[in-house]
């Protein structure tokens, strides 16, 4: 008892201490619930089901570098996003260029293509009035949806 009469300031002021400590977890996991969970949630769940290699990514690329209005392609896979990047001939057109990225979604299964969701980035070597362009197709729905035309000023 002694103790405690002695120490009282200092036993008031750990208690005090440790109250405001759980008071202030308490607030953090009101504030902010989901600290733990994964950035992209469960939306990339069935991924490893239908995983493209590297293999087929460097066959769709040697298929489309076979024509020879294409110069340069690369693909990358963000997540659920297959990334396409094309980068064609001064000679070609807005609509021939645009049917690269059909020619390129046809090198997907079936499975693919009902999984992953595809982005197409086509620009020319030099720049153009209307190019870049970029196309998107959910891989809910049918065809690409392309940029808007760019007017000239």
């Amino acid at each position: 008892m002694d103790f405690i009469k002695k120490n009282k300031f200092t036993i008031i002021a750990i208690t005090c201490f440790l109250v405001l400590v759980l008071v202030l977890v308490q607030i953090k996991n009101i504030f902010f619930p989901n600290m733990g969970t994964a950035i992209y949630g469960n939306r990339l769940e069935g991924i490893k089901d239908v995983e493209i290699s590297k293999k087929e990514l460097s066959t769709l690329e040697e298929t489309l570098e076979k024509n020879e209005t294409i110069s340069k392609v690369s693909t990358v896979i963000n997540g659920k996003i297959i990334n396409v990047m094309i980068t064609v001939g001064d000679e070609l057109g807005l609509e021939q260029a645009k049917e690269l990225a059909n020619t390129a979604y046809q090198e997907f299964s079936d499975e693919e293509k009902k999984f992953y969701d595809f982005q197409i980035f086509i620009e020319k070597t030099n720049d153009a009035k209307d190019f870049p362009i970029i196309g998107y197709k959910h891989h809910k729905k049918e065809g690409f949806s392309w940029t808007r035309d760019r007017t000239v000023e």
